[in-house]
C-alpha cells in the first residue's frame, strides 16, 4: 500500500489504517526498535511496547507529517529509533546497581544467551573495524548518520558536502560493508 493510500485510510478509518499501517511497517519498526534494546535488561514487552508507542506517536502527531519530508517509513523509523534511545537513556539514567548475591538482579531477557552476547559482540567490533577501514570521509559519514542519528542534510552542512554526494557516499560505503560481511 502506498504512503497516499495509508494516509487516506488513517484519516477516513483510523482503525483500519492503524491496522494497514502496522501490517506494512510492523516487522521493520519492530527490528529497528530490538537493534536498539538489545542489552539483556530489556525483554519481548519493553520492545513491543516501544514498538507501539512508535505507531501511537504517529498516529497522534499525524497533520504534523508531511511526505514532502519523507516517506511514512522514514518517518516511522526516526520516530522509532527516537523512542528507543530515550529507553536507553532512561534506564541508564537510573543507573542503579544491584548484587547478584542477593537475588535482587534484574531479570535477563528471554532470549539472551551469553555465547549469543558475545557473538554480538565480536561481530560489532569487527563492524567496527571495517567501518574504520573506510577512510574518510566515509567513515565520519557513516559514524554521523548511523550511531549519532544525524540526517544526510546534517552531516552535508558540517563536512561541507551536498546531500546528494553524502547519500551517494552513503549507499556505497554500505555497500563496502555487505561485500566484507558477505551479505545482503
Amino acid at each position: 500500500m502506498e504512503d497516499r493510500e495509508l494516509l487516506e485510510q488513517l484519516r477516513k478509518d483510523p482503525e483500519r489504517g492503524m491496522t494497514a499501517l502496522i501490517d506494512t511497517y510492523g516487522g521493520l519498526i519492530y527490528a529497528v526498535v530490538r537493534g536498539k534494546l538489545r542489552a539483556s535488561a530489556f525483554g519481548q514487552e519493553d520492545v513491543e511496547t516501544c514498538v507501539a508507542d512508535t505507531f501511537s506517536e504517529f498516529f497522534c502527531d499525524l497533520e504534523r507529517y508531511s511526505p514532502d519530508q519523507g516517506s511514512i517509513k522514514s518517518w516511522l523509523c526516526v520516530i522509532a529509533r527516537h523512542n528507543a534511545m530515550d529507553r536507553l537513556r532512561q534506564y541508564y539514567r537510573a543507573g542503579q546497581t544491584v548484587s547478584l548475591d542477593d537475588g535482587s538482579a534484574a531479570p535477563v531477557a528471554d532470549d539472551f544467551s551469553l555465547e549469543g552476547d558475545l557473538e554480538d559482540r565480536a561481530l560489532r567490533a569487527e563492524l567496527v573495524e571495517a567501518v574504520k577501514a573506510l577512510g574518510q570521509p566515509d567513515r565520519e559519514i557513516l559514524v554521523r548518520k548511523y550511531w549519532l542519528g544525524q540526517s544526510s542534510k546534517e552531516i552535508a552542512k558540517a563536512l561541507h558536502m551536498t546531500v546528494s554526494n553524502v547519500d551517494t557516499r552513503t549507499h556505497r560505503a554500505i555497500g563496502k560493508l555487505r561485500e566484507r560481511f558477505g551479505g545482503e
